[in-house]
């Protein structure tokens, strides 16, 4: 299975996912699927394809919708067509081994059962680590196997040293996150995001009568 064989199936079971549950599905969203700025055979003209897409749509809605509809695809498959599920396996692997916009859907859809707890998980998965973290820095330290360059700047105090490595850790998911985001092709739009936001502030805050250049 190539990569547009595989994005053929995934678009069709949105679609077909689509037409059970009555939801709309336009054509620049069907294609939008297809978007990807390396691998021609499955893309061959992402730039227009995105300049319609951003004229016509929404991308968080889109995103959301497509993310939606995949989730109960992949159920339904899951449920009553071992053969299907088994080529959406394959197709999901194949797009795994490049950047596809469509992966980010997949993976939306793919933690949406956590849903409001996801967070939550996170959170307590954090907080152990960090813990597990300090306990293992704190024996090998204490057996001289740390040199002293690589913890030195942490604080003696518990309580201190305990924010340190907790904001250092955070950092490194910070970091994670950026990466993956690079990596879907989302870094973009959520820049985009943040500056539209940002000039929307400034806007509200000019004086009024005042045209904008």
């Amino acid at each position: 299975m190539n990569t547009k064989q595989a994005k053929d199936f995934i678009v069709e079971q949105a679609a077909q996912q689509a037409a059970l549950e009555g939801v709309p599905l336009a054509d620049i969203e069907k294609r939008m699927m297809y978007f990807t700025e390396s691998d021609a055979a499955s893309c061959d003209n992402p730039i227009e394809l995105n300049d319609e897409f951003e004229a016509k749509c929404r991308t968080k809605e889109y995103e959301s919708k497509i993310s939606q509809l995949l989730h109960h695809a992949y159920k339904r498959l899951k449920q009553g067509n071992p053969e299907q599920l088994r080529d959406w396996n394959q197709a999901i692997r194949t797009l795994r081994k490049g950047d596809h916009y469509l992966l980010v859907m997949v993976d939306q859809s793919s933690t949406s059962d956590l849903g409001s707890w996801t967070p939550f998980f996170w959170g307590i998965g954090i907080g152990i680590l960090i813990v597990i973290l300090g306990i293992i820095e704190e024996d090998l330290d204490h057996r001289g196997l740390i040199p002293s360059w690589v913890f030195g700047w942490i604080s003696d105090k518990p309580r201190t040293g305990g924010l340190e490595l907790s904001l250092v850790f955070l950092g490194c998911v910070g970091l994670w996150q950026i990466a993956k985001l690079a990596k879907a092709g989302a870094l973009r739009d959520v820049t985009k995001g943040l500056l539209e936001d940002i000039l929307s502030a400034f806007s509200l805050r000019s004086p009024k009568g005042r045209s904008r250049k």
